[in-house]
């Protein structure tokens, strides 16, 4: 139920596990074991929802906190909007409730375990019955009558995001995907969602699902929260709580450049229009001093102080921001700050990381106070490729992983050599990239219809990896489990799924287990197995 076109959060990673489980206990012989450990998979969705419960109070408090900070008048809205939020939350959390007490109520004859306390799956009796919840949920309309009080919540809290465009991704990004049908058994027909969730399940997954089902809940309460947040915005402040800062592009500057800092009115309405006295070596500016002082005159909340660069050591200055009250009065906010002015030094650094990987060409700059082209550079041990002017590639070899290279510049000036510095590099193995699906699709419970669509391996480093690595697919096995039985694996060369692999697919039943296994890409940096992929047919 959590939204379709977003990355899987861990509480629906959690969620997918937990429906393969219950997929596999819907065989005839269910174990004791397998029963039993359903009180762990609903143990841990409650500690979740536990947990967003309290961060979604957490995000009411700081709503009511604002009304203290901006005033009540300009956090109206937004407390109008998180009070219904909470007042429709609620109803449909007791709603949900109500339908699991009459559940266990149904099936356990009490609602209370020995100690006096809602049963929970660890302590319900019939944990293995399957007819009286399929009855009670099914046959009784209960799953349906949740389901309908899903959608008309959905709706309700939709209606409180103004704007069609933003409702609409939000739509998506609170899940609660309900009204979806699902491919039924060997593909004979639809289901909907109370029969997906609750027709012919034992007892234990059935109060399973209705919690998931309030985690869900509280999930899109909690994002709900997050639009309304950010409706509240830094320009809401009042006056009274604005003060002036200096915001340098950098404190580091070299002689005949120039310091540039922007001068901001802090959390202030951009329609005014400030102006700035600031004086150089001194720490502070009083209004007296006005006369004495350099004036600017800025727009839209925002003034541009520049300062030369000329004496070395460090500079200081401050200064006054005069701005027009609401009252009409003239109220001034002083502002400091110091930077230092360096003579400029020769750099070396590794243009996409602060590594160098083996086995590819790694993108090195370097700077100094002299042209470029009088610039070389040297990597102990490595290759070191010209690109451009101050630019080039490194290739490092095998042998170094784990080690350091000191690379070291110089600069051939006037016919002599100068040396302008030196840094030392750590050397790592490029990772492994991550297999794929398609573009996206690294497991869990999937459609044929998805892999008919995607009918390929893909392989591609992670966000976190910034060189553009072209891995390609040499080879892999696929693996086709029905009803316990393993049949011979199918090999596939290169990317795509063989005819054979795509027939097998088109021919499996419902609750096929599909592996894909002994995963071979490879690049510039050498050939890698990769982790394998499985999925579960729906």
């Amino acid at each position: 139920m959590g939204a379709t076109n977003c990355p899987e959060t861990p509480r629906q990673k959690m969620i997918g596990m937990m429906y393969l489980v219950l997929t596999a206990m819907l065989a005839l012989n269910v174990s004791k074991d397998i029963i039993e450990a359903f009180s762990l998979v609903d143990d841990t969705m409650v500690s979740s929802t536990a947990n967003t419960i309290a961060k979604n109070e957490s995000d009411y408090s700081w709503l009511q906190a604002q009304k203290v900070i901006l005033g009540a008048e300009k956090v109206k809205d937004a407390e109008q909007k998180a009070n219904t939020l909470k007042q429709k939350t609620e109803a449909l959390i007791a709603q949900i409730e109500e339908i699991k007490k009459g559940l266990i109520i149904y099936v356990d004859k009490k609602y209370e375990d020995k100690d006096g306390n809602p049963k929970t799956v660890a302590t319900i009796d019939s944990k293995d019955e399957r007819s009286k919840p399929t009855v009670y949920m099914i046959e009784q309309g209960n799953a349906s009558k949740m389901k309908e009080a899903i959608i008309k919540y959905k709706a309700e809290i939709l209606s409180l995001v103004d704007d069609p465009n933003q409702r609409a991704a939000m739509e998506k990004t609170i899940g609660l995907n309900v009204e979806q049908t699902f491919q039924g058994e060997k593909g004979e027909k639809t289901q909907t969602w109370e029969e997906h969730n609750f027709y012919d399940v034992i007892m234990s997954a059935a109060v399973t699902l209705i919690n998931t089902t309030e985690g869900e809940v509280r999930n899109a309460e909690s994002k709900m929260l997050e639009y309304i947040k950010s409706s509240i915005s830094a320009s809401d402040f009042k006056f009274d709580n604005v003060s002036g800062r200096a915001i340098p592009n950098s404190r580091m500057v070299f002689t005949g450049d120039k310091y540039v800092a922007d001068i901001i009115v802090s959390a202030y309405d951009t329609k005014s229009t400030p102006k700035v006295y600031y004086k150089t070596g001194v720490d502070t500016l009083r209004e007296s001093d006005i006369p004495s002082a350099t004036e600017l005159e800025g727009e839209n909340g925002l003034v541009r102080l520049e300062l030369g660069a000329g004496g070395l050591g460090e500079q200081r200055y401050a200064g006054l921001i005069k701005i027009k009250a609401p009252d009409g009065t003239d109220k001034f906010y002083s502002f400091s700050d110091r930077y230092m002015v360096v003579k400029p030094s020769a750099t070396i650094s590794a243009e996409k990381m602060n590594v160098l990987y083996a086995g590819i060409a790694n993108p090195v700059s370097v700077s100094a106070p002299v042209a470029p082209d009088q610039l070389s550079v040297n990597f102990p041990g490595c290759g070191v490729t010209r690109a451009e002017a101050g630019k080039f590639n490194i290739s490092v070899p095998a042998s170094l992983i784990g080690k350091t290279v000191e690379a070291t510049v110089s600069a051939n000036t006037g016919g002599k050599t100068q040396a302008m510095g030196s840094t030392t590099f750590r050397v790592k193995r490029v990772p492994d990239p991550r297999a794929t699906i398609g573009a996206n699709i690294r497991g869990g419970k999937r459609s044929k219809g998805d892999l008919t669509a995607n009918p390929f391996i893909r392989a591609a480093m992670g966000d976190d990896f910034a060189y553009d690595l072209k891995w390609t697919i040499n080879s892999y096995q696929v693996i086709f489990i029905a009803k316990g039985y393993e049949e011979p694996p199918l090999t596939c060369t290169g990317a795509n799924f063989s005819d054979a692999v795509k027939s097998k697919i088109a021919k499996s039943a419902s609750g096929t287990t599909i592996i894909f296994t002994g995963i071979k890409a490879s690049c510039e940096a050498g050939q890698r197995t990769l982790d394998e992929i499985t999925v579960r047919l729906k």
